[in-house]
């Protein structure tokens, strides 16, 4: 191949990878809007994903966020703090960034924010629902990924068909 023929070659692959990847993240949303309804239905988490022949390529999950205890209120927290640990609150009557991080995260995340020593409910604190899962995780099965490359390089995946730019059909 000659200069010419290598730089048609990486403008075409650039506008082909460009146009793939805008597909990619179509189809992820419209994969991760499709497993959010089968879980609120079907209460499912995780799927199978098959070839047409049924022989397993991946798997595919919920990655579920954490509810998170946050600072409702930053005056009643501060003011808990400074009664009940005042080494960790500053001067300026805040608390100590790294001490609220680490308190936060050891709360469980389930009930009111309580000390976890004396089981006080913590003024300024409240737990925060777990947002909806964001992203799912595809972990191809042991040869999964051979078998799609097989299945490609031996025409029984129809790429034209899959691959459809602008999702319309070839």
């Amino acid at each position: 191949m000659n200069l010419r023929e290598h730089a048609t070659r990486v403008v075409v692959l650039r506008v082909l990878r460009d146009a793939v990847e805008a597909e990619y993240r179509a189809e992820r949303r419209a994969v991760l809007d499709g497993l959010r309804a089968a879980r609120a239905e079907l209460a499912l988490k995780s799927m199978r994903v098959t070839m047409p022949d049924d022989t397993p390529i991946a798997t595919l999950t919920l990655i579920d966020p954490q509810p998170a205890v946050v600072v409702a209120d930053e005056d009643a927290f501060t003011a808990w703090a400074a009664a009940n640990h005042p080494g960790e609150v500053e001067t300026l009557v805040r608390v100590r960034p790294a001490w609220q991080r680490d308190l936060l995260a050891r709360l469980a995340c389930f009930g009111p924010a309580a000390d976890p020593h004396t089981g006080e409910v913590i003024p300024g604190l409240t737990v925060a629902p777990a947002p909806e899962p964001r992203s799912f995780s595809l972990r191809p099965v042991p040869g999964g990924a051979e078998r799609v490359a097989r299945a490609w390089r031996t025409g029984e995946i129809d790429l034209r068909r899959l691959l459809a730019l602008g999702g319309g059909e070839t």
